[in-house]
């Protein structure tokens, strides 16, 4: 991979949270990029997103350890672009049925240093005052935390473009190589020219890197989200329920979460988000006006593997890919560090082992 100086032109595809973090530090460092947000600004994937950051529980110690970095680039983000990035700090309270999975991962968490601990039901109480029942043993992550993900991309794409980074809302059809060197792409609009091309489009990208010879396995999965009318704060931080994960916007909109990691997709999606807020009434101690506004269902991108895909691409120069799961816990983190190696041509160590490579 070759560094390149400051009048050689960057286009990034994909205008969600990840895209956009890339945009901003490239431009923060005085680069020339363009960002293609295919006319969805904030992102498709971003806005399937439950937004919660946190490095914990069920990784392996590396993966721990990048997660981990991700939430402070999170407060370093913050303190660098102000208060236009709202971040909820206020940490998550979880449990599940069983009293001996609740406390299942705390100790090893613990021992690596992360702020987990058990709480029993007074603490949960103090955590979350909100709530009309507690648990007698529950999961208490004070560091963690979770974002408006579509607007915190929009704010990411704002700053960038203060920076002087241009938001096009063109979509890509292809990428262009000539002689194994990336030279740019062909849009609905026709052909943009460019020196490096960053692909942050989410599930799009496995098509498109396809199209030039790079393989990316994917194994998506579909998350649904179930979003409630605007409401007066309610919930401190993120309830991690048996029933519910759930936690609220900063428009005052609570969020409820569902994976689909295996299995079929109810039919019936507006019976399913019923479900879901019939068990948020059940916690929440003013549910009265707890009702379903909309909801959605959407292609959450993970890699075959579970790990993040974060680098440039052996077999075309100049290409670099992002895609992986979780973007919001990792967007401020892989933002930096995409930049910081395709600004300098040098590796960063901690990316090793995320190379696309290793899927050959």
């Amino acid at each position: 991979m070759k560094g390149y100086s400051r009048r050689m032109k960057t286009l990034v595809i994909g205008g969600g949270i990840i895209g956009a973090s890339v945009a901003y530090h490239l431009a923060a460092r005085g680069t020339e990029v363009t960002i293609l947000t295919g006319g969805h600004p904030g992102g498709v994937a971003t806005a399937a997103s439950f937004a919660w950051i946190n490095a914990a529980p069920g990784n392996a110690r590396p993966y721990y350890e990048l997660r981990l970095q991700g939430i402070l680039e999170w407060h370093r983000l913050q303190h660098e672009i102000g208060t236009k990035l709202a971040i909820n700090w206020n940490g998550s309270l979880g449990w599940e049925s069983d009293a001996k999975a609740t406390a299942q991962p705390v100790p090893d968490h613990a021992a690596w240093g992360y702020a987990i601990r058990m709480a029993d039901g007074a603490e949960a109480a103090k955590q979350e005052p909100g709530l009309s029942n507690y648990p007698d043993r529950a999961v208490l992550s004070s560091m963690e935390g979770s974002l408006s993900p579509v607007a915190t991309a929009q704010t990411l794409l704002a700053a960038a473009a203060d920076l002087g980074a241009q938001i096009n809302d063109d979509t890509v059809r292809g990428l262009i190589v000539t002689d194994g060197q990336i030279v740019g792409t062909e849009t609905k609009s026709g052909r943009i020219n460019a020196d490096h091309v960053v692909l942050a489009a989410g599930v799009a990208n496995e098509q498109l890197a396809a199209d030039v010879g790079v393989n990316l396995p994917m194994a998506n999965r579909l998350g649904f989200l179930a979003h409630s009318a605007p409401l007066p704060p309610t919930l401190r931080g993120l309830v991690l329920s048996p029933d519910a994960h759930m936690r609220q916007n900063a428009d005052g909109r609570i969020i409820i979460g569902e994976d689909f990691a295996s299995g079929s997709v109810p039919d019936d999606t507006e019976a399913m988000a019923e479900t879901l807020f019939a068990a948020a009434r059940a916690l929440v101690a003013d549910s009265e006006h707890l009702v379903v506004e909309h909801h959605t269902l959407g292609l959450r991108p993970i890699p075959a593997d579970g790990l993040p895909i974060i680098g440039p691409a052996a077999a075309v120069s100049g290409l670099y890919i992002t895609v992986m799961h979780s973007g919001i816990t990792l967007a401020a983190l892989v933002g930096r560090l995409a930049a910081e190696e395709i600004i300098t041509g040098q590796e960063v160590e901690t990316l090793a082992p995320y190379r696309p490579e290793r899927f050959n």
